[in-house]
Formats: structure tokens, C-alpha cells, sequence
């Protein structure tokens, strides 16, 4: 249905150009990017499908490698207990193109150029509440992992489980096992802790005062509170986050009749008087999801804090979250915002997606970049890294992927950069051997052609076989029966030497029989590197005067013969130079590689040391042979023992890691 509206639109679109020109469509959006690069292409599709099509970008597959480059990381996997090597398609090249032929439609204008009157956030950053996970999640986790390997290993039906599944599973139970479990006790302590917080807020703000629409003090004091949970929203039967959050909120003192929900607002009237009721004061504390609670909710007068119980898929919704709060018109000049991450769960997986995603959408919406590529990520993807490396409880095993492949893609251009040396050095040999041949074929040549004697029309002169020969048709008619003769009395197989047969012009004509492969005559002006070549056949059905006029025209072209060689010889010389310019080089990119190289080792004697084994855990006996002091663990054997080490030394982190 969508994929039908889009070439409705698109068709409408082109009818319109046709009838008014290009200037035919207006788009207004706040996130032109929100999920995946491939909806600039879109967006570019819509607006300049012409410049796309000039361009040869209009396929997309085209448009992406251009533009497209792909990056591999270390990921944890969507089980949440183990790390995959990722390769996705996350990055811009050829960025000053991109954004030149995207800014001929778009005219963006970020936060920061508007500098509206928005609140701070407190303590200049968001902040990142960190729950521990119960020893019930933990084995509900592992299970997941196992779900998840058999699902690559193809041993159950897709039917009956799938990634989608796993991935659905894994953040219901990082918000609560409840959600996975009906009968589970132990719940896990993101929703207490979260009710904690915003109960804390409601006293702490429950006597500030406020004005109204008309700028007057309002009867009613007190703060508003925003809760966004997209995983268990209060629909159906059964037991759901928001109820839980509410009776939660309750036991803290917070009054039940202040607690309302987005999705209790069916109709727009009823939306417009939960707003008002948001902003007199009436409503302490909105729980709702995204899409319900995300765009077009005007409540931010009041608003004092925000808190996300989980993460969406979309950046831009974490954009459209934000921004119910830190919004023109919120009265409270420094405002919360809070993210509640379960240790060694889902929620970790799900804020690294979102920073991968933010991190190539940033990258556009700000428009100022100048590098040709663009690997960087901007200060929200940066704030999702710090989440990811909180949430992960060992951001050195995270480190040490991505400083591995930093090193391995570096190294990768070390090579590159020592093959293109070689080449260089070959390219400037080669060019300058093939210079000097075209200067010296030039020297050669313009001496002969200062010797040509011109023989164009009535000047007509040529010597065949002795005799000479005023016309052209019966030089040619002597040339032919000089090499018929010569070819006939040739001997299978062989070609004769090659022998003066006459003059044209003031140089020597020269001719040559073989029989090799088949009877072929070659006649030629060596002083001026001329040679034509005739089968038998062609040589009986040639016309002879036209032969003698393809050795003229061959001469009258010496000059322009000279001119192409002596281009030639100047592109040779001019690639040698270029050549010798960039021989010897240094690489732009060594002192980042040694850098790398350093903190790898660094990172690599952190972990070893880590993962040194408790003297409880030294084998003995048979099992201690081949375990001698000298003996170097691998990366797998540091990394895995690192791992194992963690478990015994913190009984809550996440069990059962592996690379």
C-alpha cells in the first residue's frame, strides 16, 4: 500500500513538472533522515529526480556507491550475550557532492542555527540511570543466547522462533520479566527504580508556581513529569508496565487522579483537554509511548523532567521524545532527562542501534562538514556510546574490537600505501622510458619529413622496380605485379626479408611476403613508420592506384603523426613528474596507526593481567602440562578468560559472554 502511494506520488509529481517546471512540490520535516541513509535517496528521488537522472544516481543502487561506505565493529549480538562482527552500511563518502546536490532542494536549519529559547539540561548532560539486573534475567538472557545459536544454526523453524522473536523477547524482559514471565518473582528493579526518581521529582516540585496562557499566575502550583515506555503499553488484558508505574507511584505519595495516560485520549478533543490539563497543573505525572506521546504534544510548560523506561528503533524518535521537553516555552530553565538501562540486557543492544544510526544522521543534519568522508559521530551518538559502554559493564572488551579493527583497517591502508610507492616507482620508469622513445621517434620523424618531397596532384612521382611512373594507376599496376610475383614464388610458411621495391616522395618504399599463417603482403615507408598490410585476397581485388594513394596520404599526415607523438610524449613526462612528486611520501595516516598500535598493546596487557587466574583455578597435574609460564596465550584465550574472570569476581554482570 505504501510502496502504491509512493508511485502516486511520484507520478503526480512528474506531471506537474511537466506541465510547470521543476519548482513544483514543497517538503517540511523535522527528521528528513530518521532510520537509514536510504531515505535521503528518497527524499532526492521526490525533489530532483532530473538532477538524479543526469547524474546517472537515479538507481539506487548507484546512488549508494557513491555515496555509501560500509563499516564493520564488534556488536553485541541482539541476544545481549554475545559479540558479533557487524558490517553495515553506516557512513558517507564523497560528502561535499552529497550534501551539494542534496542542499539544491533542502534548506536545513539545525538547533543550533535557531538558537531558540529551549531549557539546559541538567548538569549539561542526559542522564543515565543504571539498573541492576536480577539473577533471573541474567538466566533469562543466557537462554536467549542459546535461542539465538540455534536460530543461526538452523536447528528450529522460523515459524516457531526467530531473531524478530528473540529481539521482542529481550526487551520486554529488560523493562520487566513479567512481560516474558507471568509467574516469575522477581520482577527486576528498572520500574521500582524509576518510580523512585519521578516520586522524588513530584515532592521536590510539586510546590513550584507557574503562569498561564495570558501570563498570569496560575491557581494550581506544581511540575509535570513525562514518561515514555514503548514495550507495555495499557492495552488488553493482563498486567502491563504503566498500571505497575502508577500503583508504584502511588505507594510513594504521588495522587493516583495526577497519574494519566496518553493512550486514554482516543480523540483529538480529548487530546486538547489532556493537554490543558497537563498544562494548569492538573496532571503531575504522563506516561505514554512514541507514537502516541512523541509528535504534536504541546505539554511542555510545566515540564520538568523526561524519562525513557526503554529505547525506540529511531534516532528521530529519541528526537521527538526530547523534545516534548526541551521545547520554546517551558518555563523551567533546567530540565531532566533520564534513561533507564538494565544492566547485561536488550537495552544495551538497542542503544547501540541507536548510535550507529544517529551517527550517519548527524552527519547530514548538520551540513557543515568538510571532509570528503565522514566517520565521526555527533554529540547524541556520543551520548549513546557512553550508555552503551555503561550498560555493557566492560567497555574494554568493547574497546579492544574497535581498536583491533581500527588497526586491522590501517594496516590494510599501510599496505595500500606501500603498493601505491611501487607503483609510483613503476609508473615513473615506465613513463619516462616511454617519453624518451616519443621524443627520439619525434627527432627521427622531423628529420624525415623536412626530406618529403610532395607529390599531391600533378606532382605525382614514384619509382617502382626501377622505372619511373607519372601516374598513379600505373605505379600501382607495377607495385602489384612486383609482390604478386614475389608472393607467388614465396615458400609455404616463410616470410621473405623485407626489400626496397621503390621511392615516393624522396623515401625508400619497402615490401615483404609471408606465407606463415596466411599469403600476406606488407608495404611500408620505414623512415617514416608507415606500414600497410594485405591479404591476397585484398591485394587481387585492391584497386592499384588506390593503394599508391594510401601510401601518399600516409606521408601528407607525417606532420599531424608527429604532433599526436610528441602529446604523447608530454603525458608520458607529466605522469613521471606526478609520479616522482608523490614517490618517497610519508603516509598521512602513520602516527594514528602508532597511536593504535600503543593503546592495542595497552588494552591487550590490561586484559591479560585481568584474566589472570585465581590460584584456586591453577590446574594441576596432568592438567597443568602445556600451561608453562612462558607459554603466550592467544587473543581468544585473554578475551575468554577475561570473561570468565569477570563472572566470578561480579555475580551480577552478564554471564556467558563470548567472541
Amino acid at each position: 500500500k505504501g510502496s502504491r502511494r509512493a508511485q502516486d506520488l511520484d507520478a503526480k509529481l512528474w506531471a506537474l513538472r511537466r506541465r510547470h517546471g521543476s519548482r513544483v512540490a514543497t517538503f517540511a520535516t523535522a527528521t528528513p533522515v530518521a532510520n537509514s541513509m536510504a531515505e535521503l535517496w528518497v527524499m532526492q528521488s521526490y525533489l530532483q529526480p532530473d538532477v538524479l537522472e543526469s547524474t546517472g544516481l537515479r538507481a539506487f543502487d548507484a546512488w549508494a556507491a557513491t555515496f555509501g561506505r560500509t563499516h564493520t565493529a564488534l556488536e553485541l549480538a541482539p541476544d545481549g550475550a554475545s559479540y558479533r562482527m557487524q558490517t553495515r552500511f553506516a557512513r558517507f563518502q564523497n560528502v561535499p557532492e552529497l550534501l551539494g546536490l542534496y542542499r539544491q532542494v533542502a534548506d536545513v536549519r539545525t538547533s543550533e542555527d535557531l538558537g531558540l529559547p529551549v531549557p539546559t539540561l541538567a548538569d549539561g548532560t542526559v542522564e543515565t540511570v543504571i539498573v541492576q539486573p536480577a539473577d533471573a534475567l541474567i538466566d533469562y538472557v543466557a537462554e536467549l543466547a542459546s535461542r539465538a545459536e540455534r536460530i543461526r544454526s538452523r536447528a528450529v523453524d522460523p515459524a516457531e522462533d526467530n531473531m524478530l522473536k528473540v529481539t521482542g523477547d529481550g526487551r520486554r524482559a529488560a523493562l520487566d520479566l513479567r512481560l516474558v514471565d507471568a509467574d516469575t518473582d522477581q520482577s527486576g528493579e528498572k520500574l521500582p527504580t524509576a518510580a523512585r526518581l519521578i516520586a522524588e521529582t513530584h515532592h521536590s516540585t510539586r510546590d513550584l508556581t507557574y503562569v498561564d496562557d495570558h501570563g498570569q499566575p496560575a491557581a494550581r502550583p506544581g511540575a509535570l513529569q513525562l514518561v515514555f515506555c514503548d514495550v507495555s503499553t495499557p492495552a488488553g488484558v493482563g498486567w502491563n508496565a504503566y498500571d505497575e508505574l502508577r500503583d508504584l507511584l502511588v505507594q510513594r505519595g504521588v495522587p493516583r487522579e495526577s497519574i494519566l495516560y496518553m493512550q486514554d485520549a482516543k480523540t483529538d478533543v480529548a487530546k486538547a483537554k489532556l493537554f490543558a490539563a497537563c498544562r494548569d497543573g492538573t496532571v503531575a505525572v504522563l506516561i505514554g509511548s512514541t507514537e502516541t506521546m512523541g509528535v504534536g504534544t504541546n505539554v511542555q510548560a510545566r515540564a520538568v523532567a523526561m524519562h525513557h523506561l526503554d529505547a525506540p528503533w529511531r534516532p528521530a524518535d529519541i528526537e521527538q521524545r526530547d523534545g516534548r521537553i526541551l521545547r520554546q516555552g517551558n518555563q523551567n530553565p533546567e530540565v531532566q532527562v533520564i534513561r533507564y538501562v538494565t544492566e547485561g540486557s536488550f537495552d544495551t543492544y538497542m542503544w547501540q542501534t541507536l548510535e550507529r544510526k544517529a551517527a550517519f544522521i548527524s552527519q547530514v543534519t548538520r551540513g557543515d562538514l568538510p571532509d570528503r568522508d565522514v566517520d565521526d559521530i555527533g554529540d547524541q551518538a556520543l551520548s549513546f556510546a557512553e550508555i552503551k559502554a555503561l550498560a555493557t559493564g566492560d567497555p574494554l572488551v568493547l574497546e579492544k574490537a574497535g581498536v583491533d579493527s581500527d588497526v586491522a583497517r590501517l594496516s590494510r591502508l599501510e599496505r595500500a600505501h606501500q603498493d601505491d610507492q611501487q607503483r609510483l616507482r613503476r609508473t615513473f620508469d615506465s613513463c619516462t622510458a616511454r617519453a624518451e622513445s616519443c621524443y627520439h621517434r619525434v627527432e627521427q620523424l622531423s628529420a624525415v619529413a623536412d626530406r618529403v618531397v610532395d607529390t599531391r596532384g600533378d606532382r605525382f612521382a614514384m619509382t617502382v622496380n626501377g622505372h619511373r611512373h607519372t601516374k598513379r594507376s600505373e605505379a600501382g599496376a607495377e607495385l602489384r605485379r612486383v609482390l604478386e610475383h614475389r608472393l607467388d614464388t614465396t615458400p609455404p610458411e616463410t616470410t621473405r626479408p623485407r626489400g626496397e621495391v621503390g621511392r615516393l616522395g624522396g623515401l625508400t618504399v619497402t615490401a615483404q611476403t609471408s606465407t606463415v599463417i596466411e599469403d600476406e603482403v606488407r608495404l611500408g615507408i620505414p623512415d617514416a613508420h608507415i606500414e600497410l598490410t594485405y591479404t591476397r585476397h585484398d591485394w587481387h581485388t585492391s584497386d592499384p592506384s588506390m593503394v599508391v594513394s594510401r601510401l601518399e596520404r600516409q606521408l601528407q599526415r607525417l606532420p599531424d603523426t608527429i604532433a599526436a607523438i610528441q602529446t604523447d610524449g608530454d603525458t608520458a613526462a607529466s605522469e613521471a613528474k606526478r609520479a616522482r612528486e608523490r614517490i618517497g611520501q610519508p603516509w598521512e595516516h602513520a602516527t594514528e596507526l602508532g597511536a593504535l598500535r600503543r593503546r592495542q598493546t595497552e588494552i591487550n596487557e590490561e586484559l591479560a593481567a585481568a584474566a589472570e587466574p585465581a590460584a584456586e583455578d591453577v590446574p594441576t597435574g596432568v592438567e597443568a602440562q602445556g600451561n608453562q609460564p612462558d607459554a603466550q596465550p592467544s587473543n581468544e584465550d585473554v578475551l575468554s578468560r577475561r570473561l570468565a574472570a569477570a563472572a566470578r569476581n561480579n555475580s551480577q554482570s552478564s554471564p556467558g559472554l563470548s567472541l
